[in-house]
């Protein structure tokens, strides 16, 4: 490599190694400011209208034979270097064809018990949930789910093991 290039390639001058070192101590400073950032993003908690909640969340009417128990959706306002897509809860009463359904549409996976991040995942969100009508029975009682195929698993359904006495199934799911 000519000497020249090699001097360009490194910062050549002290300029040229302070405009990098400028650049590289913004970087972390912005990406330590992350998270406190995500935490001062403004927020609307939409509780009241379970049909629009249902809707904003799955894209698409409530079905006939399905019924919304209790929704919960955190919209985050627009904000520069802030993932700001909603987070939200819901309780719903469904039969089990359309739980099978809806469970591979969100591409969700039975946790498996050997999978060491799985149910610690899913008992963590059980723990911290939005609102405490969120799953109140223990972990045993639902058959969880989640989303396996990304690093951080964000969706999650339990499903009550025991039917209710008009045969549907309580199920809760969530995404945060």
């Amino acid at each position: 490599m000519h000497p020249s290039r090699r001097k360009w390639l490194i910062g050549g001058s002290i300029a040229g190694f302070g405009l990098w070192l400028t650049m590289v101590v913004g970087l972390v400073v912005f990406v330590s400011r992350c998270d406190q950032r995500a935490a001062e993003t403004p927020r609307e908690y939409l509780e009241s209208d379970h049909a629009a909640n249902f809707e904003r969340i799955f894209d698409k009417p409530v079905p006939e034979d399905v019924s919304i128990v209790n929704s919960l959706v955190v919209a985050y306002e627009w904000r520069l270097g802030v993932v700001t897509t909603d987070d939200w809860e819901i309780e719903l009463l469904a039969p089990r064809k359309w739980v099978e359904e809806l469970r591979e549409e969100l591409h969700l996976v039975p946790v498996a018990r050997d999978w060491p991040e799985g149910p610690y995942s899913v008992a963590g969100r059980k723990q911290d949930p939005f609102r405490p009508w969120y799953a109140p029975r223990p972990l045993e009682d639902y058959e969880p789910y989640w989303l396996q195929l990304t690093s951080i698993p964000y969706r999650h359904m339990l499903v009550q093991r025991e039917p209710e006495p008009d045969g549907r199934l309580r199920v809760f799911v969530s995404k945060h």
